[in-house]
């Protein structure tokens, strides 16, 4: 079910308005119905898996809180991430697998119930009620897609159902919404109606591969930003608080900050229960190389199995680690306290993450191949080509200004929330600033979004 669907919106209340109009003893239980009439809109099949992973998880923590053992640890994990990975990657295989299909949500509960799993085993979380382990792994606003928020941090909010409404918590989660919706509707969902070369490339231009894997690179931005602004909002108009999952990574300077600020709650599960185990960088450079690498190519297996996503995710190692060279080398540079580096940086950085989105769209390194044959085909450079280009993928002049210029009020946005976040640059307004940005979105999304909303695409990994 899509947060922007009119289904959504009618569930949304109902839950809202017995969350908070019944007494307070009642939340967990309301809270609970919640959570199964989502999973269940999904399909019982995926309600089934649900229900297995948490009644595992559920088991497996008490075990590994009374017996802190890596045997057990290993054994309960291992199962997870063994029915993870049958889902995920079995089907490739075709035959009696190949219409085997992964629940909605698989790899993010499943990813907080090996949190909760470790805590239980490094005996920083306490094994908590069935009834608050079901409420923390199947939360309706993180179930599809996350964020993957960490055991201890949504168990400590769930296990003390009893604070008031807060009017403040509520105002900001309804300025996420509005800000949310105005990412999908007029950004996400409109670049991309522009991918078009990245699957037909006979019928383009080659410079128009380029325009259109900057086009995925936004849309893949703006679509999974605002599925994270909805989540958090929703969250936020429950009374929980719930963590930023991005903080503006279009304006990093290096590939090592971009993975500080996308896809945060990923990028920490990964670097917690991979990359530390690892040895990290605290235990000499081969441990170094090889937990890097590592870590990256299991994030790039985690988004897909073919070779365009393994390809991704070491492209991503590989920057990480000439990024360590690359400071080492120059730690004594003046130069790099300047303005110019820091563009020049900033233009690096993006070239390379958008090198790697580029194998990241088409899948395949194949495909990634006969998308370079295209790209790089003698072609006269004038400006008249670069129009056509651009025309034959769909941005006319018209939609160029309407993507622009929100483009500009997305990324001026972005650019204010880039220290701590869209929820403290949001608080910071004055009243009549906060309810100038609403109506901007509503107003935007009401006259010039999309018609209709397209699925999230994280809804697929």
């Amino acid at each position: 079910m899509n947060f922007l669907s009119l289904s959504f919106a009618g569930f949304g209340l109902c839950v809202f308005a017995a969350f908070w109009g019944l007494s307070r003893r009642f939340r967990p239980y309301v809270l609970a119905l919640a959570n199964l009439g989502f999973a269940f809109l999904f399909g019982w099949q995926g309600l089934a898996v649900l229900l297995g992973v948490t009644l595992w998880g559920f088991a497996a923590g008490r075990w590994c809180h009374k017996h802190p053992k890596p045997l057990i640890l290993s054994l309960s994990v291992g199962i997870l991430v063994a029915l993870l990975c049958s889902y995920k990657y079995l089907p490739l295989s075709g035959g009696m697998f190949s219409s085997l299909v992964a629940p909605v949500g698989l790899s993010f509960y499943t990813f907080k119930s090996i949190s909760y799993l470790v805590q239980c085993y490094q005996g920083r979380q306490t094994p908590v009620s069935a009834l608050n382990y079901w409420n923390y792994l199947s939360f309706f606003p993180q179930l599809s897609s996350g964020p993957i928020q960490p055991a201890d941090q949504l168990l400590g909010q769930l296990t003390s159902l009893q604070q008031g409404f807060s009017s403040t918590l509520a105002y900001q989660g309804c300025i996420r919404l509005c800000w949310g919706m105005f990412l999908k509707k007029c950004l996400a969902d409109p670049f991309a109606a522009h991918m078009g070369a990245l699957t037909d490339p006979e019928h383009y231009y080659g410079i128009s591969i380029v325009w259109a894997t900057i086009s995925y690179g936004l849309f893949l931005y703006f679509d999974f930003a605002s599925y994270s602004q909805l989540s958090i909002g929703i969250s936020n108009l429950l009374g929980f608080k719930v963590e930023e999952n991005f903080l503006s990574p279009y304006f990093s300077k290096s590939i090592g900050e971009f993975w500080r600020r996308w896809h945060i709650s990923l990028s920490r599960f990964l670097r917690e229960y991979i990359y530390f185990p690892l040895g990290g960088s605290r235990h000499g450079t081969t441990r170094l190389i090889l937990a890097s690498l590592v870590t990256f190519l299991v994030s790039g297996i985690w988004h897909g199995a073919t070779s365009g996503f393994v390809v991704w995710g070491l492209l991503h190692g590989v920057y990480i680690l000439v990024q360590r060279i690359w400071n080492h080398c120059t730690a004594g540079w003046k130069l790099r306290t300047s303005w110019l580096y820091g563009l020049a940086s900033w233009a690096v950085t993006m070239l390379a993450v958008f090198v790697g989105w580029f194998f990241f769209a088409t899948g395949t390194v194949e495909q990634a191949g006969i998308l370079a044959a295209y790209l790089f085909q003698p072609a006269p450079f004038s400006l008249q080509y670069l129009k056509e280009s651009l025309a034959l993928l769909g941005y006319t002049s018209q939609v160029m200004l309407q993507l622009g210029v929100f483009s500009l009020l997305a990324f001026g946005v972005d650019w204010c929330s880039r220290k701590e976040g869209f929820g403290a640059f949001a608080a910071s307004l004055p009243t009549a600033g906060k309810v100038a940005l609403c109506y901007v979105c509503l107003f935007a999304c009401l006259f010039f979004g999309a018609s209709g909303t397209l699925p999230n695409v994280y809804f697929a990994f």
